[in-house]
């Protein structure tokens, strides 16, 4: 444990209820177009009668044109429905239309597979529709209905990058694809709201039955779907990854398959197979640009002896580590070491050319930014190693990443160090999508969410030139009239997949230093600028992103916008251990930048983090970090239209060690003294009064509040927003300017008595609570499940009590069952140190919880 004069404080939850929902909430809401359709229902029906017919023609026609010799499709039919996007009811689609649901796409277009080539169920739904008779409604808030074929599917279920090429596939051309599968089945649990005698114990002990008989059809499905695609695989003489054979608990109604097929086979299977909701090529890993192999760095003798043998473990993800290097043999859990590819797990050693990759991410993990040169030192973590690159730098065609970290979680977190953190510093050179959450991306999620482990992700590279399967390098950017740092908003530059994953810690990389010479400069001008190479956000749902940053350097660039390859400019890299298994050099050098090298140093952090707080989640950690988090003066200070740039290209800021892990007499850290549940429509409210010293009339120095909650919970890819991707989703919310304690809750909850304010003085939050609310016009700080806000006021204008209410909303779950895991962080800062506050807000704290564990005994005193 971390020992510090100024730990961080329990932060007092004052009550737990029902969400109050605003009553401009509570309105019935029936959309305009909705209630034109109901008006016009005859006219209604007769349309979408006629759609059906079309799309039965268009079934019958394709089933003629198929080759005979083409593989045996299931009997479900792939169809487009267009629905209102903001009052979307998906299981009423399900149970009332008799289809399953495959997925949810974007302006409210639905992909739903129909077991009955003749849509009968529907068919009588739109007749009852017709003569306005009960059961018909639900046609109403159909728009469209037409076959879910031709360019318009391939819009909805192909990657942008499939997309644009797939005019240009042979009929030969083997291509290696991810597939997502729904495998529902069209059942969903049964669930029935609580019976008159029943108790909250068998309430919940028959949802969990119901659930169980859910995920065994949903197995039987995935089993007969799997069958499918191997017999259409094999009729093309395909391959398909074994792993996806194997069941996946994480994600229990889709998979996501494998599989390589030749052009003609792939066209067939996009059209036709009916449970497709997602196509993307499969992953390359992208790798720092290598310069030359000249070697100038660092070979003095140092001696590193092994961290303690409870020190955190730090799994490093990556192409492998030279194990034997002098400055990370001690460190180096070789005992659990392995690849998770191929026939032969002990082959873990770094293949990356000229001077490996993983081994220089240990290296930033142990060392960060200062690798020792003498002496004796101790090392503060172990390193385990999860090789994941072949010996060609590439992820291997035949194993799917998403896959072996299925496996990686399984080996490092369940073996004997019980492994938490995971630094993951390679990504996909393509952008990352906006439809739906990648399977790799969607994994992280999922496994943080089951297993409490945290992925700290590099954000990606943009390459100074493009080659192979990159849109744009920085030269086509600069030869386009597009300089730095504008061409790094452009949407070739954005984040790289996996790194929208939203439990993921993404970093990217700012520049540290400037470099001056009569022919080189660095892109930067300043210090702790964007780096050259850094992608930026937003990513998926419009969530900020990346998350932090830190230095991984700069490149530089001569007037005629060459870019150079060569470390000319020692300042402005990294130093980094050097693998030297392929060509001979010292062990440390700064060859090299990349937001690779950014990535583990936040790494450090979170690990730093863990061993201060061992029992605490890491969802906690991640908060923390993001907490510790500040944009450098020309942003935080910057006009608003710096700002609005700033939060794409650094995210919440650069984290800060002290801020994370301890305190000071100017600055209180407070969080929930353990990790929370919450269901939907609950909310927890937080209080924190404020000293009557530091609020006294005159006292104008700046405090700044920041609030930082990260949060978890079961993900659906099958869903296109937010709202459905997870089974529960989170916010926060504050009491306004002049609202009491008292007036907060009886607001937000329903079981609190009390007046409500009529104030409506909002605090002035940087990002917001909605995009256009905060000072960041498009950012909202509600689209991720890490959402920090800050806001700055003279110390006399704060409030008495300043209230946070974490609230629970309904996701793609309906069930009673599902609940999200988060932690509440908030910190309280004199921004000129004028004002000693933690004393003060310490005192305040013990005497509130105190006051409201009194009336706790009170209320249950009198209840008895």
């Amino acid at each position: 444990m971390l020992e510090t004069d100024f730990p961080h404080i329990q932060l007092v939850k004052r009550t737990r209820g029902s969400y109050q929902t605003p009553d401009h909430h509570q309105r019935d809401y029936t959309p305009e177009r909705e209630k034109e359709l109901r008006a016009n229902h005859k006219t209604h029906a007769v349309a979408l009668a006629r759609s059906v017919d079309e799309m039965r023609a268009i079934w019958a026609k394709g089933e003629e044109e198929r080759p005979e010799t083409a593989p045996a499709l299931p009997a479900g039919k792939p169809i487009l429905l267009q629905l209102d996007p903001d009052n979307l009811d998906l299981d009423e689609i399900r149970r009332r239309l008799d289809f399953e649901i495959v997925c949810q796409e974007e302006d409210g277009f639905v992909i739903v597979a129909s077991h009955d080539v003749d849509v009968t169920t529907f068919n009588e739904v739109v007749d009852l529709f017709s003569r306005l008779e009960r059961g018909g409604g639900v046609a109403a808030r159909i728009y469209d209905v037409s076959a879910s074929s031709g360019d318009e599917r391939l819009r909805q279920i192909l990657s942008s990058e499939l997309y644009d090429r797939w005019g240009e596939i042979d009929d030969d051309e083997p291509i290696w694809i991810n597939a997502g599968i729904a495998c529902n089945g069209g059942y969903e649990p049964r669930l029935t709201p609580m019976g008159k005698k029943e108790t909250e114990e068998t309430y919940q002990a028959r949802h969990r039955s119901e659930r169980m008989k859910a995920y065994d059809r949903w197995d039987e499905v995935r089993t007969e779907r799997i069958g499918q695609i191997e017999r259409f695989v094999e009729a093309y003489d395909g391959y398909i990854d074994p792993s996806t054979k194997e069941p996946d608990t994480d994600v229990p109604d889709e998979f996501t398959a494998r599989i390589r097929l030749p052009g003609i086979g792939l066209r067939d299977f996009v059209f036709n197979y009916p449970y497709l909701f997602d196509v993307e090529e499969a992953e390359v890993a992208e790798l720092p640009v290598s310069p030359s192999s000249t070697s100038t760095g660092s070979t003095s003798p140092v001696v590193i002896s092994p961290p303690p043998s409870d020190a955190v473990a730090i799994c490093v993800v990556d192409s492998g580590i030279q194990e034997n290097h002098r400055l990370l043999k001690a460190a180096v859990d070789s005992s659990e070491s392995r690849c998770f590819f191929g026939n032969f797990p002990a082959d873990v050693a770094d293949y990356v050319t000229p001077s490996g990759h993983g081994t220089r991410i240990a290296g930033v993990v142990l060392f960060g930014d200062n690798i020792p040169s003498t002496g004796t030192h101790q090392a503060e973590f172990w390193i385990q190693n999860a090789r994941v690159l072949n010996k060609q730098n590439e992820l291997p065609d035949d194993r799917a990443i998403y896959d072996m970290l299925s496996e990686i979680v399984d080996h490092f977190r369940y073996g004997h160090r019980g492994t938490r953190i995971y630094n993951q510093s390679i990504c996909s050179p393509s952008v990352c999508r906006l439809r739906h959450m990648s399977a790799w991306a969607a994994k992280i999620d999922a496994l943080s969410d089951r297993h409490d482990v945290l992925f700290i992700q590099s954000v990606g590279n943009i390459h100074p030139d493009a080659t192979g399967r990159m849109r744009l390098g920085i030269k086509q950017h600069l030869a386009a009239g597009r300089d730095y740092p504008s061409y790094l908003l452009m949407d070739s530059c954005r984040v790289a997949n996996p790194g929208q994953s939203l439990q993921a810690l993404t970093v990217g990389s700012i520049s540290r230093d400037v470099y001056r010479s009569s022919t080189w400069n660095s892109f930067a001008d300043a210090p702790q600028r964007p780096s050259a190479f850094s992608r930026t956000g937003r990513g998926i749902f419009g969530v900020v992103k990346p998350d932090v940053v830190e230095f991984g350097g700069d490149f530089v660039r001569n007037p005629s916008n060459d870019i150079s390859n060569n470390p000319i400019a020692k300042s402005v890299y990294p130093d980094l251990v050097r693998c030297n298994l392929h060509t001979a050099g010292p062990s440390t050098d700064r060859d090299q930048v990349g937001t690779s090298f950014a990535a583990p140093k936040v790494t450090r952090l979170a690990a730093q983090l863990q061993a201060a707080f061992p029992k605490e989640s890491t969802l906690l950690y991640r908060a923390l970090i993001a907490l510790s988090a500040r944009w450098p003066d020309w942003a935080f200070f910057g006009s608003r239209q710096e700002q609005i740039e700033a939060v794409r290209h650094l995210g919440y800021g650069l984290p800060d060690h002290d801020r994370a892990t301890q305190n000071t007499d100017f600055r209180v850290t407070m969080i929930t003294p353990e990790l929370q549940n919450i269901k939907a429509k609950q909310v927890d409210v937080y209080q924190v009064n404020i000293p009557d010293r530091l609020r006294k009339p005159g006292n104008a120095g700046e405090v700044m509040i920041e609030v930082c909650l990260s949060y978890s919970a079961a993900s659906r890819r099958t869903r296109r927003d937010r709202r459905g991707y997870l089974s529960v989703w989170l916010d926060w919310r504050t009491n306004y300017a002049g609202e009491s304690a008292d007036e907060f809750a009886a607001r937000l909850v329903k079981e609190a008595s009390g007046s409500v304010s009529t104030d409506r003085e909002r605090f002035d939050w940087v990002v917001g609570e909605h995009a256009g609310t905060g000072k960041l016009t498009a950012s909202n700080r509600t689209a991720g499940t890490l959402q920090k806000d800050w806001c700055k006021m003279p110390a006399d204008q704060l409030p008495a009590s300043f209230c946070i209410a974490v609230v629970g909303h309904q996701g793609h779950s309906v069930s009673p069952l599902d609940e999200a895991k988060y932690h509440l962080t908030v910190a309280v800062e004199s921004l000129g140190q004028e004002i000693e506050l933690y004393n003060d807000m310490e005192a305040e704290v013990d005497l509130l919880a105190s006051e409201i564990e009194a009336s706790k005994v009170e209320v249950d005193e009198l209840e008895t």
